[in-house]
């Protein structure tokens, strides 16, 4: 009886940490897909002047904690990951909708 409730105890406990491992990497990502919204927004309203796009985009990155290189590692990473790939996709749109009606509510 008391290695039934051992193997059960280990099942719960192996479920925990596997939940716990995908709400940490789940934040992860949602963390990621706002910094890319923050890094589209940065940047829009600048056509024409890359230069100027592209200290936004760093400002931005910079804020973060982040770099371009660990930036474009950690998309790859995602790409590499589609079940992840799809999320961060997803809240890429949910941010960007958001953005949206927000600024339909302020007016032109």
């Amino acid at each position: 009886m008391s290695r039934g409730i051992a193997g059960l105890l280990l099942c719960v406990l192996a479920v925990g940490v596997s939940g716990c491992k995908d709400a940490k990497r789940d934040a992860q990502t949602a963390e990621f897909a706002a910094l890319y919204v923050k890094l589209r927004m940065a940047a829009s309203g600048m056509e024409g002047q890359p230069e100027k796009a592209q200290e936004a985009r760093r400002e931005v990155l910079r804020a973060s904690g982040s770099d371009l290189v660990s930036y474009r590692k950690r998309l790859r990473d995602l790409q590499a990951d589609p079940d992840r790939w799809e999320a961060f996709w997803s809240r890429v749109q949910f941010l960007a909708d958001s953005l949206e009606k927000k600024t339909q509510k302020k007016g032109p």
